[in-house]
């Protein structure tokens, strides 16, 4: 059969491309009907009152925002047809249809493959939940990848039996492969004869509690690459953060300060109340040094210039970021989950917030192709925070299959869903049935993890690194209140041993030599900065709380250290912990305000109240004392723990001294105290 010129194969191909793209934006447009049908946009919502100004934020973005979607779905619709067409004439079927045909079998094997990878994609389509769950038991991902090889080597042995020019190219197309090998051979020692620029790691797990490690009485299971990170590491065994929610955490571990300090007292905190204060990643950069900080989420969580970091990669902050998260464009999810999709809609690809759309560690492989960029350039700081483990908490293959027992409801086993703190929640998890999926999580943030440290390996650089892991704080699951069995686990709402206590390891450049492998000192996270300015050479922090753990890096001794900490603000009401306590903070839309740029915060008068209702409280290691505003208008302390003697009135004092310098509260109020 003669083969058509070039000119007649593109004049039979066009219509067809054509057709592609249009049913791509088809495609689009169904999508988008079921979202405004489903309501879960929130279009049908008042514009009036609190939430005019978020539709005043989001309507000039969102255009342009849904334009780049369509986009990706016209250039996929064509690239089916194209993929499509080709195969249809490998048999010499060259119609439409055939077209069609091939182009939509593609698309389902497509679906196929990242139902396997990413069920969260589907998880909320009732008609496909049956065939979903049987491929939640049972698939792996080489099943439909067996399949599309098959499938292309049959219709390959087709176009080379009936073509010529096909035998021709399939030698060519072996010539070629051969010589990339050998390339791709030649290239596997690169980069290790480039200068050794200083680098320093930071790494983050976001809700990371300690007792999951081996040493720490868990299983060593749930990540084994932070365990094997540990081996060249020192571990701080009783690390505490200050407040257990994420955004004020990180600004006192940026700049260590007490919360009360930093003026960031809860997630959302109003910029204007930032205390502009110094941070140890403004003084790399000053040094000199690349300094890059990068996170999947930035709902409760974006990183500023005040933060000191040159360049931040992260999620777009505010209103359209909440409204991403309803914005569940599936399709983006098997044609734009890769490297150039990411470039083109971040919004969607690298964003933690979308649900089976974001591809973890697709995400984490191009993060650590960029660690090891910045790492080639020059002196470079490098954080990141992983957020695996914080909701929508969609594990994806193969750690769905790790921990959940395949006997609970398919919803459980795929996303985080929401259950309030009310003393016989229904409809919620138990207990273990939650700390499972947690611990789920917690394997995928390690497996991004292993994909940074691994690609610092590859390159040469992981023992010359300096890399210090933490968690921002803990996560509890309310052990203590059979009651709250089924509610929603939750940070922030107590001062405690689950919500407080954090991880922290340092493996110093060359690894960790005759230093302790495990150090049992009480330290917190505002620490950490000026550890890592010693480390690194650089000036220190001045007039901070924190101060250098580097002695007990080297086994020296260090004068003990106390924690100030406070609880931060979350939906839980305080009084189901603690009877009579004072609850007047918000817990409306009413509470936040939308700022012109889109940036949501917390309003003045929630601000005031959330102020009014913190618990704060001191540790030594030994006791806690604790403030607790009760309804009445007074403030009850309590001290949990050894509570008598000279040392549990020196913390007491120090707490009273810590105090003397916080935010007063806009509510005066009388105290009354008991032991």
């Amino acid at each position: 059969m003669p083969e058509s010129p070039p000119s007649g194969i593109l004049r039979s191909w066009w219509p067809r491309l054509l057709v592609g793209a249009v049913l791509g934006v088809l495609l689009f447009a169904g999508e988008s009907w079921l979202l405004l049908r489903s309501g879960v946009v929130g279009m049908d919502i008042p514009v009036d009152g609190p939430y005019a100004a978020l539709m005043a934020a989001m309507r000039p973005v969102v255009p342009g925002l849904l334009l780049r979607v369509a986009a990706v779905y016209a250039v996929a619709g064509l690239a089916l047809a194209a993929a499509g067409t080709l195969l249809a004439r490998a048999w010499g079927r060259g119609g439409a249809g055939a077209s069609l045909g091939q182009g939509l079998l593609l698309f389902l094997l497509l679906a196929w493959d990242r139902a396997i990878a990413r069920p969260a994609l589907f998880d909320d389509l009732p008609a496909v939940r049956p065939l979903l769950a049987w491929l939640v038991e049972h698939g792996e991902p080489w099943h439909p990848r067996a399949v599309v090889a098959v499938w292309l080597v049959a219709h390959g042995a087709a176009w080379v039996v009936r073509s010529k020019q096909g035998r021709r190219a399939l030698w060519g197309g072996a010539a070629l492969a051969g010589l990339l090998g050998l390339w791709l051979l030649g290239q596997g020692g690169a980069g290790h004869g480039e200068p050794r620029h200083p680098l320093v790691v930071v790494i983050g797990i976001d809700a990371f509690r300690p007792d999951r490690l081996r040493s720490q009485g868990g299983s060593g299971e749930v990540a084994p690459h932070v365990e094997r990170l540990l081996e060249d590491a020192a571990l701080f065994t009783r690390a505490y953060t200050p407040i257990a929610q994420t955004e004020p955490a990180w600004r006192s571990l940026l700049t260590a300060r007490w919360p009360h300090e930093t003026g960031v007292r809860y997630s959302l905190t109003s910029d204007s109340r930032m205390q502009l204060q110094r941070t140890f990643a403004e003084t790399f950069s000053e040094a000199g040094w690349r300094t890059v900080f990068a996170t999947d989420c930035s709902r409760f969580h974006a990183e500023g210039p005040a933060s000191g970091f040159a360049e931040r990669l992260q999620p777009p902050r505010g209103a359209v970021n909440f409204l991403l998260e309803k914005l569940r464009y599936r399709a983006l999810g098997l044609f734009a989950d890769h490297a150039l999709g990411a470039a083109w809609v971040p919004e969607f690809i690298d964003n933690r917030a979308l649900a089976g759309i974001h591809d973890p560690m697709g995400y984490a492989e191009r993060l650590a192709a960029r660690l090891v960029d910045e790492a080639r350039q020059g002196p470079t700081l490098f954080a990141f925070h992983a957020t695996a483990a914080h909701f929508p908490g969609d594990p994806v293959h193969p750690f769905y299959r790790r921990f959940v027992p395949a006997s609970e409801p398919l919803e459980r086993r795929l996303r985080m869903h929401f259950a309030p703190v009310t003393p016989g929640a229904k409809g919620g998890w138990n207990r273990a049935g939650a700390e499972a999926l947690y611990d789920e999580l917690l394997a995928q943030a390690d497996a991004q993890v292993g994909t940074l440290l691994e690609a610092l390996r590859r390159a040469g650089r992981y023992n010359d690194a300096l890399i210090l892991l933490l968690s921002d704080h803990g996560e509890s699951f309310h052990a203590d209140r059979a009651d709250l069995a089924g509610a929603t686990p939750v940070h922030g709402a107590r001062l405690s041993e689950e919500e407080n206590r954090i991880l922290l390891a340092v493996k110093p450049p060359g690894g960790r030599g005759e230093a302790p492998a495990l150090v049992d000192a009480l330290v917190r996270l505002v620490d950490v900065g000026p550890t890592l300015l010693e480390l690194s050479g650089l000036p220190r922090l001045s007039g901070v709380d924190g101060v250098s753990l580097v002695p007990l890096l080297r086994g020296e001794a260090l004068a003990p250290l106390a924690l100030y900490a406070e609880t931060g603000f979350t939906h839980v009401l305080p009084e189901v912990f603690d009877p009579g306590h004072w609850p007047g903070a918000p817990r409306s839309f009413d509470a936040y305000r939308i700022r012109p740029d889109g940036v949501v915060e917390m309003g003045p008068a929630a601000h005031a109240s959330i102020l009014q209702e913190k618990d704060v409280g001191a540790f030594d290691g030994q006791r806690w004392w604790v403030d607790r505003p009760q309804a009445n208008g007074t403030v009850l302390r309590a001290c949990q723990g050894d509570c008598e003697g000279p040392d549990a009135l020196a913390l007491e004092a120090w707490f009273d001294g810590v105090q003397g310098r916080a935010e007063a509260p806009e509510i005066p109020r009388p105290r009354r105290f008991h032991r």
